[in-house]
């Protein structure tokens, strides 16, 4: 079920159709946190639930494969030489539960870039990530 409303609705559907099997969010390190997409709520809600999560918009329509500049710095330091967008694919596929991360490519160098960040795929970096990103404010 492809879900674009609040935790409350989401927890309400998922009670009264425990036969769904999956929930598709929007889920990115932008809006994890943020009250009006309510990311974490909605998959925590999924998880309480036992449902699987594939996410939608990891890249958020392509702003996060574009950081601003003081977001940009944080990942630059990392000395890790991959292109922004996969840290935001990382970060959605990190989470237990979700099991496909749906990501929109316009052209091949981002469908290879695509086929490079899950072929090496590291938690433990994306675990730093998510701490440090959450330690502090970005906004896009």
């Amino acid at each position: 079920m492809s879900f674009h409303d609040t935790a409350d609705i989401l927890d309400m559907i998922l009670s009264e159709q425990p036969c769904i099997e999956f929930v598709q969010l929007q889920f990115n390190y932008l809006d994890y946190d943020d009250p009006g997409a309510q990311s974490k709520k909605c998959y925590d809600v999924a998880v309480k639930h036992g449902k699987k999560v594939v996410v939608m918009e990891p890249v958020r329509g392509g702003s996060l494969a574009n950081p601003p500049e003081q977001a940009a710095r944080v990942f630059d330091e990392l000395g890790k030489n991959v292109s922004y967008a996969s840290y935001a694919l990382r970060y959605a596929a990190s989470f237990p539960k979700v099991f496909m991360v749906l990501s929109g490519m316009g052209n091949m160098d981002m469908m290879n870039d695509n086929i490079k960040t899950f072929k090496d795929f590291q938690l433990t970096l994306l675990l730093y990530l998510l701490q440090y990103l959450h330690s502090r404010e970005f906004h896009l």
